[in-house]
């Protein structure tokens, strides 16, 4: 049996001991400094057996090693170290009495899935199951002794440089309501995608994890594979410590961090959500939910690098967790990942990387360099997409013409979902896309439907291009005449301002009233020009993106001397498409 000779023998030794790290394995990955801040409740069990299995090309698909081609070079994975698996793809690892060990699929193949399209690339092994904590929904049965050996199928799938994947943030259903507005909205568009996977970057429900099940049978009828990342609203509440927060994911989807490979692009899931804790129960006798924080474990940045070694440098490397690594306000706090600069200085040795998150319902990217830690060899940027969510502001507001609710994000982006397409592993392109609209919809342009033609200087054009970066370009011109550029400015949108003034007057409609707007850096403005004759205009704006694409749209409005001729005109501004109008 081969096992990596790259990982920290005193990573073995500590395996051995009653579950401190060892300050050296972690200075190894630049982590030192952790090893003594390292709560006792967050230190992982010590290891007290040996898996070993082989991994195997499953011909004849009986899922049975025995008379199968053994698979030499496979990775093997007990959550932080990696075994290679030898000439007859055999391996061994160090085991706990809570581990789950998982096979990393390599390119060219495929793992086992389910009848939901869940893949199983993974054995728990936990011999009494999960602790009795009090959860109120099931954990993982007791899995009993070590079996002797744990093998894991692989079926040989085609796989090219160019290919495409499915994100998604927040589905976030409460109740199964929600769950029939979710699939109404998305089965039939995902199923029209051309995507090899779907990546659910987590609160894949909304605290009822009873709904797991009903949600991966709507996702099912996509017909594609889905990989799930675990977030704050997956977790058991009634946990009295972290490392017991996701025995319900676990039981589900499996592990919480995981790797997997496609084509030149290395996919690395992270659970990045830190449970503090049960603290009691609120006044209506649900657990408090809020004691929470985004946090990185010592041992999954020792995970990132082990991985690394396996992994070319001209390959791309996708990190997918649920709370974001950084935000606009870079304030600590429970919406952001203070280890960010440390995973950063990790993933330095390979130039192309990318990190994706959901969790705040809104569109945002990030651009970062040396300044955060990420020092790649030619300078390149690492690029941090925030993703909005499919449920919006949690299905609130006013009914659209199917009584689902329209609920846009809370810096005015329509519910939806991203796809990425990657070509190599330097190239890649995301496309933001609003769930039910054009694939062109892609801002939000609000100006006054009447204007007199003393307030045209004083008189805003305002766009919200959703999924802007630093890169993207905003341009105006009235009725075909030269092209103007905006500005990018930090503020709210107007659009879903007005809406949520719909939802606060029409509170029976969705949810309930929208919540405040948050302020995002994705807009654009430039005041009208002055010398615009009375009548009817026509706006267009055009954006170019970080890709080199351009997107235009258009609104009209009108020029008055005497807005009292037109005031029915002027009872509100015209609505964006987002707002239903």
């Amino acid at each position: 049996m081969k096992s990596d000779s790259s990982s920290p023998q005193s990573r073995r030794d500590f395996l051995k001991t009653a579950g401190t790290w060892s300050v050296a394995s972690l200075a190894s990955v630049g982590l030192g400094p952790l090893a003594s801040a390292l709560p006792a409740n967050l230190r992982p069990l010590p290891a007290n057996g040996t898996a070993r299995g082989t991994v195997y090309l499953d011909t004849n698909r009986t899922g049975k090693a025995r008379g199968q081609l053994g698979l030499a070079g496979m990775l093997v994975c007990n959550g932080v170290d990696i075994a290679v698996t030898d000439a007859h793809g055999r391996y061994e690892l160090p085991v706990t009495d809570d581990t789950i060990v998982y096979l990393i699929k390599p390119r060219g193949y495929m793992t086992a899935t389910d009848g939901l399209n869940l893949p199983r690339f993974y054995y728990i092994h936990k011999p009494k199951g999960s602790p009795d904590q009090d959860f109120n929904y099931k954990g993982v049965a007791p899995t009993g002794k070590l079996p002797d050996s744990i093998d894991f199928p692989l079926y040989e799938h085609e796989e090219t440089d160019t290919f495409q994947v499915l994100f998604t943030a927040d589905p976030q259903s409460y109740n199964l309501q929600h769950l029939q507005w979710y699939g109404e909205e998305t089965t039939r568009e995902f199923k029209e995608l051309d995507v090899v996977c779907g990546i659910a970057l987590g609160d894949i429900v909304g605290d009822h994890l009873d709904l797991y099940e009903p949600y991966n049978q709507v996702n099912a009828l996509t017909g594609f594979p889905w990989y799930n990342v675990i977030g704050n609203h997956d977790l058991n509440f009634m946990a009295k410590e972290d490392r017991y927060s996701a025995e319900t994911f676990e039981r589900v989807f499996g592990p919480t961090t995981y790797a997997f490979q496609r084509g030149p692009v290395h996919f690395i899931v992270l659970n990045n959500v830190l449970w503090n804790g049960f603290t009691g129960l609120r006044q209506d006798g649900w657990p408090r939910r809020r004691q929470y924080n985004g946090h990185i474990r010592p041992w999954q940045l020792e995970f990132v690098s082990n991985y690394l070694k396996h992994v070319p440098t001209e390959d791309r490397v996708v990190i997918c967790g649920h709370i974001p690594m950084l935000n606009m306000s870079d304030e600590a706090s429970n919406h952001t990942t203070p280890e960010f600069p440390q995973l950063l200085e990790i993933l330095s040795t390979h130039p192309h990387t990318m990190s994706l998150s959901g969790h705040t319902h809104i569109n945002m990217n990030f651009q970062v360099g040396a300044e955060r830690g990420y020092r790649a060899p030619g300078g390149t940027l690492h690029h941090h997409f925030n993703l909005t969510a499919t449920c919006g502001s949690w299905y609130r507001g006013p009914l659209d013409h199917r009584g689902i609710p329209f609920a846009p994000s809370r810096d005015g982006t329509p519910k939806g979902y991203a796809v990425i397409r990657f070509e190599g592993g330097d190239k890649y392109h995301v496309r933001f896309k609003a769930l039910g609209l054009d694939a062109d919809y892609q801002m939000a342009i609000s100006v006054p439907s009447l204007v007199t033609q003393a307030a045209l200087a004083e008189t805003s054009v305002h766009v919200n291009v959703f999924n802007a970066t630093d890169q993207t370009r905003a341009k105006m011109r009235i009725d075909n005449s030269e092209w103007t550029d905006l500005k990018q400015v930090v503020g709210t949108d107007l659009a879903y301002e007005r809406i949520r003034e719909r939802s606060r007057a029409h509170p029976e409609a969705g949810e309930g009233e929208l919540p405040g707007s948050m302020v995002t850096n994705h807009h654009w403005v430039h005041t009208l020009p002055s010398g615009l004759a009375v009548g009817w205009h026509n706006l267009e704006i055009a954006v170019t993106d970080a890709y080199g694409e351009t997107q235009t749209d258009s609104r009209t409005f009108l020029v008055a001397n005497d807005p009292a001729d037109h005031e029915h005109l002027n009872q509100g501004t015209r609505q964006t498409r987002n707002t239903g109008a």
